[in-house]
């Protein structure tokens, strides 16, 4: 009877351990439906219509015949990253969670997050046993491949399309290029970044991809008419969460929900000391980037003048149904903690002089959510006429016909002179609210930066 018992034991682990990730069906879909002919891709990978993915140590081996199940991830000697490999991860990502019949999407987009969350935890465990000059090499690595990325002008005899991707003006002039992938942004970020941005520097660059990666999607599917004519009719997170998913969106909006919140989790493990989270459940409970149920409800209301402004976008709760909504999972913050206790957003951010404690940081990230009190403004200011105007472009956003009251973006109340912060430049507060805000370290309630100063805007329609 024990002997049974043990050989049942054996063969159940092992059968738990094929299916985690179901890479055996994702292998057969792939060979089912590739593009190319197997012949064709045979000859071109030189083993297999699969091709292997190479993040940091870890090997994602779809490629052999000879292993199954989780045995295609494997640790590795050496930390290697290419740009190759993160398309390669991009295609698996959206190939595999769209497999099969599209009712069992959220499972699909679940085990590929899950795949991912693994990857990490592998990288970032084989990553804490190096000795710190292999730590630096790994660095080093990292940042050098994403300054060719981002940093080189010209790349493979032409314009780099990213350069200076995260810097305003020139993401901006690029967001909308043919050739930029806002995808492999995201990985590049997501997988690089941790190992050797600054605090700063990691949240700036995010703040930029968000609202680039937002826009995109939602310029594309209202230009293909993707979202129904029903848009209008719109009255919670969970209706927005359904005309994503009705326009197919709801994959692309899972890997930047899934993303953001492991490359958060990275960030505070590799610089922090901070526990990587053991499941994705908890990882959403603590990580989620509660900032994007507003990106996505301005965006969409910027763009489409029959959406609605949704104040129920702009809150904890929101964000949390927008999730439940896309991947299945509903996550929560600490039961310690209420919606109406969280007050600031997610803020990647401190002073480079700041030395918190892991606790002091932990506490920070479990307080994560959109600022209620100063977003109510700008909900008020978003439900003025949208189509033609955003509230990034300062000026524009809080003015009107020549003639109207000039109204402060935070307080609403009437200005007779308008100011902008120095780091981010962007304006429309009166000089007791930017005061306020400078002095109080809380950030620009549009984009979170910091600023120590403000300065007056020279705008001639006041006189």
């Amino acid at each position: 009877m024990t002997l049974l018992f043990v050989v049942f034991m054996f063969f159940y682990q092992q059968l738990l351990a094929n299916d985690t990730y179901d890479l055996e069906e994702f292998r057969e879909y792939h060979k089912t439906n590739s593009k190319l002919p197997s012949n064709q891709q045979q000859k071109r990978t030189g083993q297999s219509p699969l091709e292997n993915i190479r993040i940091g140590f870890v090997r994602l081996d779809l490629a052999s015949e000879d292993v199954s199940g989780d045995g295609r991830l494997e640790i590795c000697e050496g930390y290697e990253v290419d740009e190759q490999d993160f398309k390669r991860l991009i295609e698996f990502f959206f190939e595999y969670a769209n497999m099969g019949d599209p009712q069992y999407r959220k499972v699909y987009i679940q085990k590929a997050l899950r795949l991912m969350r693994h990857m990490f935890t592998m990288n970032i465990n084989k990553t804490m046993e190096q000795s710190p000059e292999e730590k630096q090499i790994i660095e080093v690595t990292a940042k050098s491949l994403f300054e060719k990325m981002f940093f080189s002008e010209y790349t493979n005899g032409g314009i780099n399309p990213y350069f200076n991707y995260f810097y305003s003006d020139s993401a901006a002039s690029y967001s909308n290029y043919a050739g930029l992938n806002n995808r492999l942004v995201l990985m590049f970020l997501t997988f690089l970044g941790p190992y050797f941005l600054t605090d700063n520097d990691f949240y700036i660059y995010f703040t930029v991809l968000l609202e680039n990666y937002v826009e995109n999607i939602c310029d594309q599917a209202l230009t293909c008419a993707l979202f129904s004519e029903n848009i209008s009719e719109c009255n919670s997170p969970e209706s927005f969460a359904h005309q994503f998913t009705e326009a197919r969106l709801d994959t692309e909006t899972a890997l930047l929900i899934g993303l953001t919140a492991m490359a958060s989790a990275a960030f505070d493990c590799m610089n922090s000391g901070l526990e990587w989270p053991e499941t994705l459940e908890t990882l959403l409970q603590t990580y989620l980037p509660y900032e994007l149920s507003c990106i996505i409800n301005f965006n969409m209301a910027k763009l489409c003048s029959t959406c609605p402004v949704l104040p129920a976008m702009y809150s904890v709760d929101g964000m949390q149904e927008f999730t439940n909504s896309i991947l299945g999972i509903k996550p929560a913050p600490s039961p310690a903690l209420s919606s109406e206790s969280l007050n600031t957003l997610t803020d990647y951010s401190r002073d480079s002089g700041s030395e918190a404690s892991g606790e002091e940081l932990h506490a920070d990230r479990q307080n994560q959510s959109t600022a209620i009190h100063e977003q109510s403004d700008l909900v008020a200011q978003l439900q003025r006429p949208l189509a033609s105007q955003s509230a990034m472009e300062g000026m524009d956003a809080v003015g009107g016909a020549s003639g109207e009251t000039k109204r402060c973006s935070i307080c609403c109340g009437a200005m007779t002179e308008m100011m902008t912060f120095e780091n981010c430049e962007h304006a429309g507060f009166c000089e007791i609210c930017a005061e306020r805000i400078t002095h109080e370290q809380s950030g620009c309630p549009f984009c979170r930066i910091k600023s120590k100063s403000y300065k007056k805007v020279i705008d001639t329609s006041f006189h």
